[in-house]
C-alpha cells in the first residue's frame, strides 16, 4: 500500500524563509557597496582638551616662566653706572679720564648709590684725590676734591736702589728715613711715616748704580721745613710699610 508523502518536510517553509532573508541581506550589502554610498562614520567618545591636565601643567610652567624672566630682567636693568678705578692712586694726585672705568652696580638703597660718583657725566678734570684710592675700587664722592689747600703736599725725592725696595710702585706706603752720609756718631732719623709713594721712576739701563727719583705725600699739616732740615746732608732711604 503507497502512502503519499507530503511535498515539503513540515520545516521547508522557514528554512526557505530564512535562506530567501540571508539571500535579500546579502544583495542589499552589495547593491550598496557597488552603488558608491559613504558608510556611516564611526562614533568615537571625545574627551575636551579643557579637561585635560597635561594643557593646564603645560600653561602654568609658560607663566611661571614669563614671570622668573621678567624678575631676571628687571633685576638687570636696575643697575647704577659709577666710575671705578683702574689702578692704584695716591692722595693728592689729579684725577684723568685714562684712570677710570665705568662699572655697573646694583645698590639696593638710593643713598648707597649717592655715595659714588655717577659715571653719566664726565669726571671734571680740576679735581683731585683726598685719600689712596685701590685698583677697581668705586669712587666715593667723599675721595674727591676741588680744593688744592685740602690736597697733601707731595715731596720728591732722590733715592739710591739701595735705599728702596727695588719693586717699588705707586701706591705703597713707606716710611721715610734720612740716613746721615757722614754717619759718625750720627743716627738715622725717622722723618714720615707711612707716607703715600704717588709715582716711582723706573729702574734705568744704568742698574744698580742709578739714583731713582721717586714722589711721596706729605700730611697737610707737616712742619715743611722740619722735613727739610731733616734730609739736609742725608740720604733718604724708604722702608715699605709692612714689609
Amino acid at each position: 500500500m503507497w502512502t503519499t508523502l507530503p511535498s515539503r518536510a513540515p520545516w521547508s517553509n522557514n528554512e526557505d524563509v530564512s535562506v530567501l532573508h540571508r539571500t535579500a541581506r546579502t544583495t542589499q550589502l552589495v547593491a550598496g557597496a557597488d552603488s558608491g554610498l559613504p558608510s556611516p562614520a564611526a562614533q568615537r567618545l571625545r574627551t575636551s582638551r579643557w579637561r585635560d591636565p597635561r594643557l593646564w601643567l603645560g600653561a602654568a610652567l609658560v607663566l611661571a616662566s614669563t614671570v622668573v624672566g621678567a624678575r631676571v630682567l628687571e633685576a638687570a636693568d636696575d643697575t647704577v653706572a659709577v666710575w671705578a678705578l683702574r689702578g692704584d692712586l695716591a692722595a693728592g694726585v689729579p684725577v684723568k679720564p685714562d684712570d677710570l672705568t665705568a662699572v655697573n652696580v646694583h645698590f639696593t638703597d638710593d643713598a648707597d648709590a649717592a655715595r659714588y660718583v655717577s659715571a653719566d657725566t664726565p669726571l671734571p678734570a680740576d679735581l683731585h684725590l683726598v685719600r689712596d684710592v685701590g685698583a677697581g675700587e668705586l669712587l666715593a664722592a667723599s675721595a674727591l676734591s676741588d680744593d688744592r689747600g685740602a690736597a697733601p703736599l707731595q715731596l720728591p725725592l732722590s733715592v739710591a736702589p739701595g735705599g728702596m725696595p727695588a719693586d717699588l710702585a705707586a701706591g705703597n706706603r713707606v716710611d721715610l728715613w734720612a740716613v746721615p752720609v757722614d754717619r759718625g756718631n750720627k743716627r738715622p732719623v725717622l722723618v714720615l711715616r707711612e707716607v703715600t709713594v704717588v709715582s716711582a721712576e723706573p729702574a734705568g739701563p744704568a742698574g744698580a748704580g742709578s739714583e731713582r727719583q721717586v714722589l711721596v705725600t706729605m700730611p697737610v699739616d707737616v712742619d715743611v721745613a722740619a722735613v727739610l732740615s731733616k734730609l739736609g746732608g742725608a740720604d733718604a732711604t724708604l722702608i715699605r710699610a709692612g714689609g
